[in-house]
């Protein structure tokens, strides 16, 4: 295979070194939604809410924001026409430059998707049609580019590449899911292939990297779906630097993967997603022959649909919010979940907020939620005994037309509730929190 190599000098392997407080990549400094920042204003916001330092308006989308020093990354798609990759001041959302590539079409559910990788020399990108793209911090321009579609035959998901880039050292973790290909391992400086594995379906899910009795790998969960949505799926692990496969499993189906597996211990992953597939426990262990086993702990009917969950002192938090429960009464099944390694429930918060499909992050022991209906920023204390909300902000100006719409039900036995899709990942870094609404994105100050 060969990368598309644009005419400019390609930039040689300078190693990139994430700054303490920098979000550089989908979910974090260390991939797990987790910031290392501390001394934020996240309490008290009654008399002292964070002040919205910027905003900047977007066309319709999903896609989320990585924060590298005083810069914020981010894709936005002109509908139908082409995806321009943006820099903006961290500071003021003003924009310092751009990188755009023309590519007719459209996805259903419009617009970007995906976290663009950034390092002090190159940001890396994948566009939902399936380009994946490393763009030259100096010159702004791209220093190479793979199609997905064209070097492996692969057709999109039903709602296009929704992958963020994954990086290990040299290597560049990308999903081909073609007919003949699974994952696929890039140079990360020159795009050429280095590694690739057989077929297993496709996802939207990104690869993520975890170490499981010490050894580092990178795992993803994918499905090969029959015309009735049945199939059978597959969660592989890889080793980073090879492709060789470490071990695989057929324990868990899910027709829509999108959550990425989440390490809970050196031996337990917990694998969830929407769709009324529910979510499953599996052991994994390296046996005295080096090989790796897997074994299905315990399954349940609750999953998140879009984003992973948290492991918070031997809990896990989600949204056990999808498409089935967004409705009337199945709507007090969903909302927050807190329960332990065994998959004992200890409680959830139904529609009492039930907060749709929107995303976490956890910052100095807090959770940070972003209402997936109407974009409220809600601060939680995590703890098992339940449910404690100590803030509260309605960052979108969202709440009197919210407020409007249930008063019209009045009377009503149930109320719908509108969902304005606030489902992209957010980005916190030096105190600045980023947030996206679908046409628009604003960053408070925390500090």
């Amino acid at each position: 295979m060969k990368a598309v190599l644009l005419p400019l000098l390609l930039v040689s392997g300078l190693i990139a070194e994430l700054n303490a407080g920098d979000w550089s990549q989908f979910q974090g400094p260390a991939r797990n939604g987790t910031s290392p920042e501390t001394g934020l204003n996240l309490s008290g916001w009654d008399e002292n809410a964070p002040a919205v330092l910027w905003e900047k308006e977007l066309n319709e989308g999903f896609g989320g924001a990585s924060i590298h020093g005083n810069e914020v990354f981010m894709v936005d798609r002109d509908l139908g026409e082409r995806d321009r990759l943006l820099c903006l001041s961290l500071e003021d959302g003003e924009t310092k430059w751009e990188f755009s590539f023309d590519y007719a079409g459209k996805l259903s559910f419009p617009g970007s998707r995906g976290v663009p990788l950034v390092e002090e020399d190159a940001v890396y990108y994948i566009s939902g049609f399936g380009q994946v793209f490393r763009i030259n911090r100096e010159s702004h321009d791209a220093d190479w580019m793979v199609s997905i579609q064209e070097e492996y035959s692969a057709a999109p998901p039903k709602w296009g590449w929704a992958q963020s880039p994954v990086v290990i050292g040299d290597i560049l973790v990308v999903p081909a899911m073609s007919e003949e290909v699974g994952l696929v391992g890039l140079d990360k400086n020159t795009g050429e292939e280095k590694w690739r594995t057989e077929a297993f379906g496709d996802s939207h899910s990104t690869p993520t990297v975890m170490t499981l009795q010490g050894v580092e790998q990178v795992a993803f969960i994918a499905t090969k779906r029959d015309e009735d949505d049945s199939g059978i799926g597959t969660t592989i692990s890889v080793v980073p630097e090879t492709g060789e496969v470490l071990w695989k499993t057929d324990v868990y189906f899910n027709k829509i993967p999108i959550p990425f597996p989440n390490k809970v211990t050196e031996n337990l992953v917990f694998l969830t997603g929407g769709y009324e597939n529910g979510s499953c426990m599996i052991e994994v262990t390296k046996n005295e022959g080096g090989q790796w086993d897997v074994e299905k702990v315990f399954e349940m009917t609750q999953g998140t649909q879009i984003h992973p969950p948290f492991v918070i002192d031997e809990h896990l938090y989600f949204l056990a919010n999808e498409n089935a429960n967004h409705k009337g009464e199945a709507r007090k099944t969903g909302g927050l979940m807190c329960m332990d390694f065994d998959g004992n429930i200890k409680w959830h918060t139904g529609d009492q907020p039930f907060m749709g499909r929107g995303n976490m992050l956890l910052v100095d022991g807090v959770i940070l939620i972003q209402d997936g209906e109407v974009g409220y920023l809600r601060v939680i204390d995590p703890s098992p005994e339940g449910y404690k909300e100590i803030a509260f902000l309605d960052v979108f100006g969202k709440k009197p037309e919210v407020d409007e719409q249930i008063a019209k039900q009045a009377g009503r036995d149930r109320i719908k509730m509108p969902d304005f899709k606030f489902w992209s990942p957010m980005a916190l870094s030096n105190g600045h929190l980023v947030m996206r609404a679908q046409n628009m994105v604003r960053c408070l100050d925390l500090n």
